[in-house]
């Protein structure tokens, strides 16, 4: 538990605390498919103040045939040091779409993953071992499983495809930020889906 984190239910207060990170994700549940990822990142300057940058992405359809997986959606967003947690207390209480959620977050990549590589799959007649993990049915561990399961024989049979999983899908799940999805879930006052 972070120091913050700690104060805070020590005290029983109603609120949320606002990370200053280096670099952060959370993926967007949207109203329709593929989701949306935010990334916030923090930009040193040399002879300036650093500033927040705000992206957002979309996973690429069958983005695997021209090596683009995913496309940035608009321009990106600059914010000052002392902008920062005027700007997320803004955007959080703004948004109407809900984050989803850190224990599933591995789904929500490979949901974006199979998006993305939509036709491979297909060529490679790996329907039924990629779709496992999304029958809603099983369990959170189930899906979790079937998706490690899939990685084990990508990194067998696919060596170049099991790469580009880990650098280019992987890397959202790093520094999630889980402490964003809270604040936005204390704000919006909607529970969290799951996937």
């Amino acid at each position: 538990m972070r120091l913050q984190e700690e104060y805070i239910k020590r005290h029983n207060l109603a609120f949320k605390p606002i990370y200053y990170v280096k670099e952060s994700n959370i993926i967007l549940n949207l109203h329709f498919r593929p989701r949306v990822i935010v990334n916030i990142k923090w930009e040193e300057t040399v002879r300036h103040p650093g500033y927040y940058v705000f992206t957002f992405w979309n996973p690429n359809h069958n983005g695997y045939l021209d090596g683009n997986n995913f496309v940035e959606l608009g321009d990106p967003h600059y914010y000052q040091y002392d902008e920062y947690a005027k700007f997320i207390i803004r955007w959080a209480k703004g948004l109407d779409f809900t984050p989803v959620k850190f224990d599933q977050v591995k789904l929500a990549i490979w949901e974006m993953f199979l998006y993305c590589f939509d036709g491979w799959i297909a060529e490679h007649h790996l329907e039924e071992m990629t779709f496992r993990a999304l029958d809603t049915t099983s369990s959170l561990e189930e899906r979790s499983n079937a998706v490690d399961e899939f990685i084990e024989y990508l990194s067998t049979y696919d060596s170049l495809v099991s790469d580009i999983y880990s650098s280019e899908f992987r890397k959202y799940e790093y520094n999630y930020a889980d402490w964003l999805t809270e604040l936005i879930e204390l704000y919006s006052g909607q529970h969290i889906k799951e996937v």
